[in-house]
């Protein structure tokens, strides 16, 4: 990897630890004012809601990192986002289907893009490992 795209990717990284990071300082600040707090129902909802601008902008710096990319990887980062919003869309199918017809505990849609990120992942580092052995 050359010295210019190390540092590329660097910056990238410490960029999205930032964002990670703010997220995480939203969140929590939301809590802990919505826990200590008597506030209106749309100060409720403004709170409940403030940790998503955050993700936003981390969703921005991604797309952006993403065009920067070649197209290979692009390629191996397209066809695992397919897979885990498939694998994803269909559990979520599943589990509603299931909950419509016994009793199953609730579940939060808010765990469904951090499953989405995992399983992308997880779905690149296999797609990635067959590339290696490819070559």
């Amino acid at each position: 990897m050359s010295n210019e795209l190390e540092k590329k990717e660097k910056k990238f990284l410490i960029k999205f630890m930032m964002h990670i990071a703010m997220f995480l300082a939203v969140l929590g600040l939301s809590v802990v004012m919505n826990e200590t707090n008597d506030l209106s129902i749309y100060s409720t909802g403004f709170l409940a809601m403030s940790p998503v601008v955050p993700i936003i902008f981390l969703l921005r710096l991604v797309i952006n990192h993403y065009r920067s990319l070649d197209e290979y990887i692009q390629r191996v980062m397209g066809e695992s986002l397919l897979w885990a919003v498939g694998v994803v869309g269909c559990a979520a199918m599943a589990y509603g289907l299931l909950a419509e017809m016994v009793e199953v505990p609730s579940f939060s849609p808010a765990f469904m893009l951090p499953a989405i990120a995992i399983i992308s992942g997880i779905a690149q580092v296999i797609k990635l490992k067959g590339y290696d052995h490819e070559e």
